[in-house]
């Protein structure tokens, strides 16, 4: 038995060992999982999507005036009568009664064709518009993701120039008990030592802001455990010439296609208002089965009408007047928008354009700080050069190393905001449109 018990606990332990690197393993954040995350549970994006069911809603409201409207009624009165003004009746009776009543709208000159028009354009609009919500929610994304990373490597060049630092106390330190250095180098180095401590700090908590920020555009946390992301890909190519993307913007924003069913919206509605001079023909029909006492009588009527609001204190002609107006005001926002995303694109363009250069000449300053600084450190532990030059070779390296950082992450920023201009934020991700 206790043998057993020894085999048994064995084999536990050898699970639990088996278990452990899988239980321990940090989960891996990609950028096409954020951006999944976000299309499922951020709340801008629910609220929008709560906006087309409601422009759906409106639909049905108004195709509803299309079909037959059938109604029904059923009824208990107790009455009372004074037969010296009544023929039937005296005093106190009882009377019941039940029927159906049948409506059918047969024409009324465009005002329900117009008034569905324009709920449909609504819809399409509103379709539209939640287009423009993710994608904005897309580039959200993909700028905090991109800043989450950026402040991860600016922490690990800080970390480096930390260790750096330590190291050159440490030398400091051994010049100085060898008599080789003065006391002030020493000091300098432990001053220089304590801004770097400072740097790595404040790149650590930008990097947790950034985090934060992340998380909120996803709608919370992707796991409660702690997690890392997965690094960026190759940087995308440099764009192309400026004016075929302008074309494509055109074409492709989910803007414009928005404007434009709010003006075919506003072309429904004008006529609907027009259709307001002329009449209105229903046909309808009852069947009502009542009487004062049981067995109950049937009545029944069919027919035909034709309403005509013949003068409406100038209702309609201000209905008209309303609608053209929205249609001119349309055309006008949609010429500014059109405007807006030239220049919109230009701009982002433009900035990609300047962050590929910085790149380039950020990684030479890096490359000629990185030898300045292998020059000054040998100087220093040679006794030719001093302690200011050593700092400044480590301070410059360390502010190289930052700006190719930056300039890296500025460009995939700035290549994010390029796509989301050309109403194509989805063009590098393998997430799909939802």
């Amino acid at each position: 038995m206790h043998t057993a018990r020894l085999g048994a606990l064995a084999l536990l332990m050898l699970a639990v060992l088996a278990a452990g690197p899988a239980l321990g393993a940090q989960k891996t954040l990609t950028l096409e999982k954020a951006v999944g995350l976000a299309l499922d549970k951020n709340p801008t994006l629910e609220a929008s999507r709560q906006v087309v069911a409601q422009a759906e809603g409106r639909v049905t409201q108004s195709t509803s005036r299309w079909w037959p409207q059938l109604s029904g009624t059923a009824g208990y009165t107790r009455n009372f009568s004074d037969r010296s003004r009544t023929s039937n009746y005296a005093g106190h009776y009882d009377y019941y009664d039940t029927g159906v009543t049948l409506t059918q709208k047969i024409y009324d000159f465009g005002q329900t064709s117009g008034r569905v028009e324009a709920s449909r354009q609504e819809l399409s609009a509103s379709q539209h518009d939640l287009s423009t919500r993710r994608d904005e929610v897309v580039l959200a994304v993909k700028a905090s993701y991109f800043e989450v990373l950026k402040n991860r490597h600016l922490v690990e060049v800080a970390a480096k120039t930390l260790a750096s630092q330590k190291r050159h106390v440490e030398q400091a330190k051994g010049f100085y008990d060898t008599g080789l250095r003065p006391k002030i180098d020493v000091a300098r180095a432990s001053v220089d030592l304590a801004n770097a401590r400072l740097a790595l700090i404040s790149a650590q908590y930008r990097q947790r802001e950034a985090r934060v920020a992340l998380e909120r555009v996803m709608g919370g946390r992707p796991w409660k455990a702690p997690y890392a992301l997965a690094p960026e890909k190759d940087l995308p190519a440099l764009p192309g010439k400026l004016e075929p993307l302008l074309v494509e913007a055109m074409d492709q924003r989910p803007e414009t296609a928005s404007l434009k069913a709010q003006m075919a919206a506003s072309q429904g509605r004008l006529q609907t208002a027009r259709g307001g001079y002329w009449p209105s023909l229903d046909a309808g029909g009852s069947y009502q089965y009542g009487n004062t006492d049981f067995p109950l009588e049937n009545n029944w009527e069919a027919g035909v009408g034709l309403s005509w609001d013949i003068f409406s204190g100038f209702l309609t002609k201000g209905q008209e007047n309303e609608a053209r107006a929205q249609i001119l005001q349309r055309k006008a926002q949609l010429r500014e928008l059109e405007l807006g995303i030239s220049e919109e694109v230009e701009q982002a363009w433009l900035v990609v354009r300047e962050s590929q250069e910085r790149i380039e000449v950020a990684r030479t300053a890096l490359e000629a700080a990185e030898e300045n600084f292998r020059l000054a450190q040998g100087r220093y532990e040679n006794g030719v050069g001093d302690a200011i030059e050593f700092t400044d070779a480590q301070v410059a390296r360390f502010q190289a190393a930052s700006e190719l950082v930056r300039a890296r992450y500025n460009y995939l920023q700035a290549y994010a905001a390029l796509e989301r201009a050309l109403g194509r934020p989805f063009a590098n991700s393998q997430v799909a449109m939802k």
